[in-house]
């Protein structure tokens, strides 16, 4: 079956969007700047947090500031919810999220995920999707590099499928699991799959792994929109220069080790680098905003911009 056999259904602009998220054991401090950027992009659709390990000041914040929450876990007498779950909260979260999609009543047109602790919305993300969702089902964004070249990611790979899978994506670009969007009904089905595929796996943490995997087989790998730094979906910063030359990951590591290394990065990474504007702002080379900015916390000056312009 074709996933747009019935997209006309998705057409209709009076069903409200969704953001929803997922967070464990992490703080308003950490969250508000997820849950205040929402609210400066003007988005109007749901926004929807699912959670565990959270304390009842951070839950009251939240609910206080209009995000619903959809908590799982032991509810303690002083109001703290704690995780009785032994799976990671990285996985865990995709099957929360289709819980919580499977039991609403609500039906939605686009379903907008997040990572929540280091994402930040420069723009109404409804308004990216009807103008760019047009020919597609869902959209992701690269990462900028293939996952022979990234380290982390390459081993993880290969801990996640063996060597047979992992010799059939390693050259393959890197789309992270913590900026996608989509129809509702497409979004429902790839948290289900996500987290089906992720659980009884060798190593606990393959969400990015596996929804590489999935986005790589029919009829994902075409209804996929695989948008790049060109485009003004998302850009993932953990990858680029500015990161890198800040000593982040794997890859920045080896650069603080030996400078001589960012020649080979420079390389290696397969994409145009964002312009980060003196105010905080992150755009694309042809002067248009992210929608969303992911990794912001690895690049200590904008880390410090982003930080008073959504405290």
């Amino acid at each position: 079956m074709e996933l747009n056999d019935n997209r006309s259904l998705n057409d209709n602009r009076s069903l409200k969007d969704l953001i929803i998220g997922g967070a464990s054991g992490y703080t308003w401090d950490q969250l508000k700047y997820w849950v205040n950027s929402i609210r400066k992009s003007e988005f109007n659709g749901d926004v929807v947090l699912v959670g565990t390990d959270m304390t009842k000041e951070t839950i009251d914040k939240l609910t206080e500031n209009g995000i619903e929450l959809s908590l799982y876990g032991q509810k303690q007498e002083n109001g703290d919810v704690i995780s009785n779950n032994n799976s990671v909260p990285h996985v865990q979260r995709f099957f929360q999220m289709w819980n919580t999609l499977n039991q609403t009543k609500n039906d939605y047109r686009y379903i907008i995920t997040t990572d929540t602790r280091d994402v930040i919305f420069q723009n109404n993300p409804s308004h990216w999707l009807e103008s760019n969702l047009t020919l597609h089902s869902m959209v992701c964004s690269s990462e900028g590099i293939r996952y022979k070249n990234e380290p982390w990611g390459n081993q993880n790979l290969y801990q996640a499928f063996g060597p047979y899978f992992h010799n059939m994506l390693k050259d393959e670009k890197i789309y992270n699991v913590g900026t996608i969007a989509g129809e509702a009904r497409v979004m429902k089905s790839i948290f289900l799959l996500l987290f089906q595929l992720s659980i009884n796996r060798p190593i606990p943490i393959v969400d990015q792994a596996v929804f590489n995997f999935i986005t790589s087989i029919h009829p994902f790998s075409t209804e996929t929109y695989f948008t790049s730094n060109s485009d003004s979906w998302a850009i993932q910063l953990g990858t680029t220069i500015e990161a890198v030359k800040s000593g982040s990951g794997d890859i920045g590591k080896e650069v603080l080790g030996n400078p001589s290394k960012l020649i080979e990065y420079q390389m290696k990474y397969e994409d145009v680098q964002p312009n980060i504007r003196v105010d905080g702002m992150v755009q694309t080379t042809s002067g248009n905003l992210y929608t969303i900015v992911h990794q912001w916390d690895r690049i200590p000056d904008l880390k410090r911009k982003i930080e008073e312009l959504y405290a």
